[in-house]
Parts: C-alpha cells; sequence; structure tokens
C-alpha cells in the first residue's frame, strides 16, 4: 500500500469514526428525548389522577358537610318537639289536677313531683309545688308530709321520711303561701331498700275535713319500668 493508498484509508477510517460516533449520540438523544416524553406523559396522568382525587374529596366533604347539617337540624327539630311536648304534658297535667275533684283540697294542688338522678350511685334530687288554683288568693296555711315507701330485707314494708332523708328541717314542712310553695332537696337510697313509691299529703290549717293527697310509682319517677 503506497502512501496515497494509506492517507485515503486513515481518511475514509476517520469518516467511519466520526458517522459512528454520531450514530450513537443520535441515538443516545432519541433514547433521552423518549423517555423525556414518556415521563411528561406520566406526569400528566398523575396530575389527572390527582385531580380527580382532590375533586372526589371534595365531593365527599360537601355530601358530609350536607349530612351533618341535616342531622344537626333534625335533632334541634326532635329537641323542639320534646320541649313543646313536656311543655304541653305539663300544662295539661295543671289543668287536669284543677279540674279533677280528687286531685284538689280547697283550691288547692300538687304540682308533678319531678325526680332526678345525680351522678353519686344511689343519690337523687326532688322537686315539687303545692300550687294554690282559686281566682281569689290569699293566704294559705298547711302542712305537707313526704314519705318514701318500699320493702326491704325479707321483703318487710318499709316507710321513710323524705325530709329526714333529705336533711330538711321539720319547719320546712309547714307552710304559708300565696300563689305556690315550692320544696326541693337531695337524699340517698337507705342501704337494702327497693323504693317503689312517694306520696305527698297535704294538710290545710283552715279546718278543712279534706286532705290532699298523690302517689308517685319509683318506677314512672326514675323511668325503669323493668
Amino acid at each position: 500500500m503506497n502512501e496515497k493508498q494509506k492517507y485515503i484509508f486513515f481518511v475514509l477510517f476517520g469518516l467511519a469514526g466520526v458517522a459512528i460516533g454520531y450514530l450513537l449520540g443520535a441515538g443516545q438523544n432519541w433514547y433521552l428525548l423518549q423517555r423525556v416524553a414518556d415521563l411528561e406523559e406520566r406526569q400528566a396522568t398523575l396530575y389527572e389522577q390527582a385531580e380527580t382525587a382532590d375533586y372526589q374529596k371534595h365531593m365527599a366533604e360537601v355530601e358530609l358537610g350536607i349530612e351533618q347539617a341535616a342531622s344537626q337540624q333534625l335533632q334541634q327539630e326532635l329537641a323542639a318537639a320534646q320541649d313543646e311536648a313536656l311543655a304541653l304534658k305539663r300544662e295539661l297535667s295543671f289543668y287536669q289536677k284543677i279540674m279533677a275533684p280528687e286531685l284538689t283540697a280547697e283550691g288547692v294542688v300538687v304540682d308533678d313531683f319531678e325526680l332526678k338522678r345525680l351522678s353519686e350511685e344511689g343519690h337523687y334530687q326532688f322537686r315539687f309545688a303545692v300550687l294554690q288554683t282559686e281566682r281569689q288568693r290569699g293566704f294559705v296555711k298547711g302542712t305537707i308530709e313526704a314519705t318514701l315507701e318500699g320493702r326491704g330485707e325479707a321483703n318487710q314494708p318499709m316507710v321513710f321520711d323524705l325530709y329526714e332523708l333529705a336533711g330538711l328541717s321539720p319547719d320546712e314542712q309547714s307552710f304559708t303561701m300565696r300563689y305556690f310553695k315550692a320544696q326541693t332537696g337531695s337524699f340517698k337510697l337507705p342501704t337494702d331498700f327497693a323504693a317503689e313509691q312517694v306520696r305527698l299529703r297535704v294538710v290545710l290549717d283552715d279546718g278543712s275535713p279534706r286532705e290532699l293527697e298523690r302517689l308517685f310509682l319509683w318506677s314512672e319517677l326514675t323511668g325503669d319500668n323493668t
């Protein structure tokens, strides 16, 4: 091989190297471009999924808010209806006591006896009132007796003075009232005692032969009808 041929050979070899390098570079560049395109497509998909998830989350929050608002409104309506029913019950009870002769004595009635459980086991709070029903309301004098009746050990009948259980002064049993006389107190049930009823008895000091007496079942007062 002469010098001219050698020169041509090296030139061709160099051109071949350049061509191969170009092809390799072009191939790598195409791969990178394709990889970028794939990543961009994947990114767009993820963005779309994120937007869908965010929309679904927003809709769920809206639906939950609507359900909570509806539930709260229903609870408020139920509470209002219960309050109205209780008020009507009290008003009806009041007029029933006024109209029923056996529940009145010389224009005096005993309002409902209310009992409330306290947080400490076996402890209760009570409230009741004696009301005047006559249009001309002068002062009325009398005495209130309140007893808690039930059974003790061996099913023996037992009676407790509610004023004594509540630690109230005997003076509070006497009243000189105009319009009404309210009484409240709290007590603890005696040990080994099953309460059955509360008895309220009102004796007027005006010489009236009539006495007013009302019985309240313990199961109804406590809501335990089992």
